[in-house]
């Protein structure tokens, strides 16, 4: 049952979802035919696809569009009999009849743009004047980028707003500034220093390709490793192979670490490694790669502070290359890095926590008497053909220096 007198706008234009359920009024006289209004207009954009039916009323009169017309309007157009014809719209097409599209920037300028104060100074010195720049402002124009790189503008050398400059053999490229000899002077020293640059970089590249490891002899270069620069030495190591000697005091007890320092090869001792891309002998390439390395270390944070259970507690103290910052961000300055002293013979001849030197040494004269007299016939005969670098030489020598700090020097030499 219609609970409204108004008429169901959906059922006249045709379907009403609702059917008798609906609240509005279904009333057949009021039912328009299923028709599309745009195509009676001739816009309807769906063509053949249109849900709606593209015919003309039965009655022949023209239902009212979306957009109000006027009583006048409807009047005229049933008196004139004129039918409605679906508007023809152009079809879209490609026209090769068209101009070529020019850029502003491409297109000839009909006249040069000045401002007020340029027009009033040209109306001053004459109309000639205008067209030509100073040669102040003609030195402050910028490179043309494309006529920098190619040697080629689209434009022409008058209408290009920027400057078109020379050629830099150097560089091979139009960089020189044609006006500006204070910008063409710094351009050439730069290709200058770039050259230097690229000249150092070509022969330290041909120095590091024949390069071999002294230790797994295979070439550095080749296998995309670093190399290992001793700080003491010009021999050459890869930097795993040099890293795995030096670590060797760890691993083996009975390697001193004044072995696994040194040199594989010479022996000569160092005391860090530089790792490094490019293979460096000596000289000034060296002092300023062993610069560069420790600059390098300074900002990085030592391993012994950055653990909360170590810190402090580095071997190497003030001499470390790394940074010593605390958790709070301040610098520990440390102290003098402790030596390490080996055992000698004296520690376990004498005790060095007795009361009295000489109650010590009476009673191992007393005890060991004969033996004393051995050792002394000893070291009379092999001290003078000992080296000086053996163990036993520094073994002696400690004995020696003891038995003179306790008074009691013997009579041999």
């Amino acid at each position: 049952m219609p609970r409204h007198e108004t008429d169901c706008r959906y059922f006249a234009n045709g379907y009403c979802s609702k059917g008798n359920t609906c609240t509005f009024t279904h009333d057949v006289a009021t039912r328009n035919e299923n028709i599309c209004h745009f195509n009676l207009v001739g816009k309807c954009s769906y063509g053949r696809a249109c849900r709606f039916l593209h015919t003309r009323p039965r009655n022949d009169e023209l239902p009212s569009c979306s957009t109000p017309q006027t009583s006048q309007n409807q009047q005229n157009l049933q008196n004139s009999g004129q039918r409605v014809r679906p508007k023809q719209l152009p079809e879209l097409k490609f026209n090769a009849q068209a101009a070529e599209f020019v850029p502003r920037w491409k297109m000839p300028q009909r006249g040069p743009v000045t401002s007020y104060a340029g027009a009033a100074a040209s109306a001053d010195h004459g109309e000639s004047s205008s067209s030509f720049q100073s040669s102040h402002e003609q030195a402050q124009l910028m490179m043309c980028p494309y006529h920098q790189k190619s040697g080629d503008c689209n434009r022409q050398d008058m209408d290009c707003p920027f400057a078109h400059g020379n050629y830099c053999d150097m560089c091979q490229q139009w960089s020189l500034h044609p006006y500006n000899a204070e910008l063409r002077k710094k351009h050439e020293n730069e290709c200058v220093a770039n050259h230097t640059t690229e000249m150092e970089r070509a022969f330290l590249l041909q120095k590091t390709e024949q390069k071999t490891c002294g230790i797994c002899m295979e070439n550095i270069f080749e296998k995309n490793l670093r190399f290992g620069i001793l700080n003491g030495c010009q021999h050459c190591f890869c930097l795993d192979c040099i890293r795995q000697w030096r670590s060797k005091d760890q691993e083996n007890v009975e390697l001193a670490t004044k072995t696994v320092r040194s040199c594989p090869e010479c022996r000569q001792h160092s005391d860090y490694v530089i790792p490094s891309l490019f293979w460096v002998e000596s000289g000034q390439e060296k002092d300023l790669l062993i610069e560069m390395y420790k600059e390098n270390t300074k900002r990085k944070i030592c391993k012994y502070y950055s653990n909360e259970r170590s810190r402090g507690a580095c071997p190497f103290g003030n001499k470390c290359f790394y940074k010593h910052q605390l958790p709070d961000g301040s610098i520990d300055p440390g102290e003098a890095p402790s030596s390490r002293r080996r055992p000698r013979l004296v520690d376990f001849l004498f005790d060095d926590n007795s009361d009295s030197d000489e109650e010590t040494f009476r009673r191992f004269q007393e005890e060991h008497e004969e033996e004393q007299e051995e050792l002394l016939r000893f070291v009379a005969e092999t001290l003078p053909e000992a080296d000086e670098e053996s163990e036993l030489f520094r073994q002696i020598t400690e004995v020696l220096r003891h038995y003179q700090i306790s008074g009691h020097r013997r009579g041999f030499q």
